[in-house]
């Protein structure tokens, strides 16, 4: 993926990342499964706004420093704008993942939501434990989306007719047979990890579900809701002319034209349903993030 694509998504990534954990389970993590009692130095790659050390510094020993590497000059200016006056010690690094060389060594090496967007995330993988020190950390935080979509849930509306996770599936195998991003890396990385020589490797699952409740606390639930409307483009209404640019794209992607029509008429029902019961419907999804991780 382009850095023009993803200089353009700071607010999706912003909206997808509200309520994506809770931080007394990371906490869990770092204390518990980790048993990090020390200062570390972190590399996160594909930092984006600098969303991980955001997560992590708060409950890291207190001198731990924070790296970040991205390729997109507009997440990286936000991810240094949100640290400036922070006092944590941090440093963002602009760089294409795949042309990047490890030169300095970490305790941590970290990725969230990334290798799946990557053709050849297996070479980035192994980057990362090239970066890392002798028994240091490598942990990969990576959705799987045959799980993913099959966690949503809207009360009152049928997703499951819609027949979304097929064609999703469909899309996804035909551009990795093209070269392009595996859909299902994310469950595929533990194996990967001992495969390349890490040790104690193990996978938790991230233990937050993003619940829309109309009937709860207003402000939160504001704040939800807007969120995923916003990070999922249910927010707006699809013009004719979008709806037939889409349906195009999604031919490109290995639809049949009924398939795609289908599926941009699926994405359409799930927008409409969304704003127009905004004070009264309940939204579920269990994203069911692999939180993969073993010492080199």
């Amino acid at each position: 993926m382009s850095e023009t694509l993803w200089n353009e998504k700071l607010d999706f990534l912003k909206a997808i990342r509200t309520g994506w954990c809770n931080a007394d389970y990371i906490e869990f993590l770092v204390e518990k499964v980790w048993k990090i009692n020390k200062p570390v130095n972190i590399l996160d790659f594909g930092c984006g706004f600098g969303y991980v050390g955001l997560l992590l510094l708060p409950i890291l020993p207190k001198g731990s420093t924070y790296t970040g590497i991205d390729f997109s000059e507009i997440l990286l200016t936000e991810a240094e704008n949100i640290f400036d006056g922070s006092g944590y010690s941090t440093r963002f690094i602009k760089a294409n993942l795949s042309e990047y060389r490890p030169i300095e060594m970490y305790d941590i090496v970290i990725s969230q939501a990334v290798l799946r967007h990557i053709p050849g995330a297996k070479d980035i993988l192994e980057k990362m434990i090239q970066s890392v020190v002798k028994d240091g950390l490598v942990i990969c935080m990576e959705g799987d989306l045959e799980i993913e979509k099959a966690g949503q849930y809207f009360e009152g509306f049928d997703y499951t007719e819609l027949d979304i996770p097929r064609l999703h599936r469909k899309m996804f195998k035909k551009e990795l047979s093209d070269g392009g991003r595996d859909y299902r890396f994310g469950i595929k990385i533990p194996v990967l990890m001992q495969q390349l020589g890490l040790r104690d490797v193990g996978v938790r699952m991230n233990d937050c579900v993003k619940f829309i409740n109309p009937f709860g606390d207003k402000d939160e639930h504001e704040k939800k809701y807007n969120a995923i409307v916003k990070a999922w483009g249910w927010d707006e209404k699809i013009s004719n002319h979008e709806k037939l640019n889409l349906i195009n794209t999604f031919i490109q992607r290995g639809l049949s034209e009924e398939e795609a029509g289908k599926f941009v008429d699926g994405q359409i029902k799930i927008s409409n349903y969304a704003r127009e019961h905004k004070d009264s419907a309940f939204i579920i999804q269990a994203p069911c993030i692999l939180i993969s991780y073993g010492r080199k």
